[in-house]
């Protein structure tokens, strides 16, 4: 349990630290050459058939969807007398700060040339709020088995989402990695924060 405690630490650690080099970067319009090169590799095979997919996993990283859930999360969670429900909210309010706060700060274009492109917020959430339900699964009384199947299905919802605002062209490559590294840093540290069994013991 230390070991996963201090694993958890680190992770934050690698992640805030890899966002803010990302922010910074993006700040300064800079792009990389694997951004030119992610965009270029989809617009000259964009594989028409995965659009209806893409086009869905996308709509599940909006706040249109990502909102209800978490009113649906809190409910079900405050009914079942589980911790974690005190602090979605804080959670929900501090993660709209955190991205809009650093959408307006950065203010790097899109690819399509819309403004606010870093961090992806679709992905940032989906970080959030999917990388949270994984705690809470692993917070509940379940069988192994549906945890397992549980973290494994959340992953890949998770890169799903990110995967598709690459395949539609909505962010640059940097803006995603954005997204990945400042949702998981942003969870993690909140979680640290309001959960003290996460906390490294000295």
């Amino acid at each position: 349990m230390q070991a996963l405690r201090w694993a958890v630490l680190l992770l934050a650690v690698v992640s805030a630290l890899a966002f803010l080099v990302l922010a910074v970067l993006a700040f300064n319009q800079q792009f990389f050459d694997f951004d030119h090169a992610a965009h270029d590799l989809i617009r000259s095979g964009p594989y028409p058939q995965l659009r209806p997919l893409m086009q869905t996993l996308s709509r599940i990283g909006s706040g249109y969807v990502l909102i209800p859930l978490t009113v649906v999360a809190y409910v079900l969670l405050k009914r079942r007398g589980h911790r974690a429900a005190r602090y979605i909210p804080a959670m929900l309010v501090g993660a709209f700060a955190v991205l809009a706060l650093t959408k307006w700060i950065v203010a790097r274009p899109r690819p399509k040339l819309s403004p606010y492109g870093f961090p992806s917020a679709h992905t940032f959430g989906a970080f959030v709020f999917f990388g949270g339900a994984i705690y809470v699964l692993w917070t509940v009384e379940l069988r192994p088995l549906w945890r397992w199947v549980g973290t494994a299905a959340l992953l890949l919802l998770m890169l799903g989402v990110a995967a598709s605002r690459l395949y539609l062209r909505s962010h640059w490559l940097s803006d995603v990695l954005g997204g990945v590294t400042g949702g998981t840093a942003y969870l993690l540290i909140f979680l640290l924060a309001v959960d003290p069994q996460l906390r490294p013991s000295r």
